[in-house]
């Protein structure tokens, strides 16, 4: 059995304690005026936009612990959802730019996720390029 690679293990980490501090971050700055006043520039109500920064990291905590655990689906369900929340960001904020930092940690966690090595140890065949479909 393949070894897990090192950049899956400190991606899938950096996921996992970025959801959970997100999570905890946001549900006790729910009522920071500060906070709430970055939100007023958004076309989207604050409430709105707390449940899905909710459930977005939700989808990111749970996809990260799958991952850990060579769930080769868990990967697409990040992948998918990183590209739609993107989308959402870029056609709802009204500073675009906001949105770079977060495009380019996604991009550089999914170019770790999607690696040779990290495509040979979540995929359930021999090697990532073996021809044979049986399993090892």
């Amino acid at each position: 059995m393949l070894k897990r690679p090192f950049l899956v293990t400190i991606s899938c980490w950096f996921l996992v304690l970025g959801s959970l501090s997100a999570l905890v971050s946001s549900y006790l700055g729910r009522n920071d005026p500060a906070m709430l006043a970055g939100m007023g520039h958004s076309v989207i109500p604050a409430e709105v936009q707390y449940a899905i920064l909710m459930f977005s990291m939700g989808i990111n905590l749970v996809a990260a612990l799958a991952m850990l655990q060579r769930r080769r689906g868990a990967r697409t369900v990040y992948l998918a959802w990183g590209v739609v929340d993107i989308a959402f960001c870029l056609a709802t904020l009204p500073l675009k730019m906001n949105v770079l930092p977060g495009a380019l940690t996604f991009t550089v966690i999914c170019a770790f996720l999607y690696s040779p090595k990290s495509n040979a140890w979540f995929s359930p065949r021999k090697a990532a390029n073996d021809a044979c479909m049986t399993p090892a």
